[in-house]
């Protein structure tokens, strides 16, 4: 097989396996919480109105629209590792045991931090008319396929940072593959319109830098505050949370029978 026939049959690989997650992953989620346990969970819904089929075809169409990033970025990255430029590892006992798990959360920060300030800049002018991410605030009641329901010119931006990580930091396949699906998943719970986090959630010690998505509905709700995606680490830092979100947060959960201890 000529080389760039195999490079091409990669990227493709990548492309359709990105999309399945994507289709897999928030159908799987949408099925359960807003059909299967649609009465039981009723009650934990953030905005009681339910998305409408125009919003959510909206958001499918540009989620799957966006994948077409990753034939560019499957074909980098396939490029990247066929020249021995990726920090990749496959013996696991190639660094001490506890690294492949502690570099999980680091990477959750790192991506946080760049997809925060890319974020923020995407409210600016003129990254926000560049990016367009006006797609992804098309709808403000959004649904698990809001999750990377985005214009590929923001998607592109947003993607950049996964090449740059695999060259830069050593990753055993499986740290990568528990990354990608721990990012994947709280994008789409965050963006699921049900808040299922316990009361305290967003004062306790323990998770008061983590995100929720209550968060991210009032982000939809007012695109000038709350710019992170698994944390609101930065947004506290940079007095870009929105004053209402404790409160709004406990208002929402209040259904919730487990709460988390907070500081007297």
């Amino acid at each position: 097989m000529p080389v760039w026939q195999e490079y091409l049959l990669v990227s493709g690989l990548i492309f359709l396996l990105a999309s399945l997650r994507y289709l897999v992953m928030t159908s799987g989620y949408y099925a359960v919480v807003y059909r299967l346990f649609e009465e039981r969970f009723s009650k934990f819904k953030i905005n009681p109105e339910k998305p409408t089929a125009k919003d959510m075809a909206h958001e499918i169409k540009w989620g799957l629209a966006n994948k077409l990033n990753f034939l560019f970025y499957g074909l980098l990255i396939y490029w990247l590792y066929d020249h021995g430029h990726l920090a990749l590892y496959f013996e696991w006992d190639a660094y001490p045991w506890w690294y492949g798990w502690l570099i999980i959360p680091v990477l959750l920060f790192l991506h946080d931090a760049y997809f925060f300030w890319s974020h923020y800049l995407m409210h600016k002018e003129p990254f926000r008319r560049l990016t367009r991410h006006n797609v992804h605030h098309g709808v403000v009641n959004v649904s698990p396929f809001s999750a990377f329901s985005v214009h590929p010119a923001e998607g592109f931006v947003e993607l950049a940072f996964r090449p740059v990580i695999l060259v830069l930091v050593p990753l055993h396949p499986l740290t990568l593959g528990i990354f990608l699906i721990i990012t994947f998943s709280l994008n789409v719970i965050g963006h699921s319109g049900y808040e299922f986090f316990p009361r305290g959630y967003t004062t306790s010690v323990f998770t008061k830098f983590g995100s929720s998505a209550s968060f991210h509905y009032l982000h939809h709700k007012n695109g000038s505050t709350n710019f992170g995606l698994f944390l609101c680490f930065w947004d506290r830092m940079m007095g870009t949370m929105n004053p209402d979100y404790e409160e709004f947060f406990e208002a929402r959960a209040k259904y919730n029978k487990f709460k988390l201890p907070t500081p007297d």
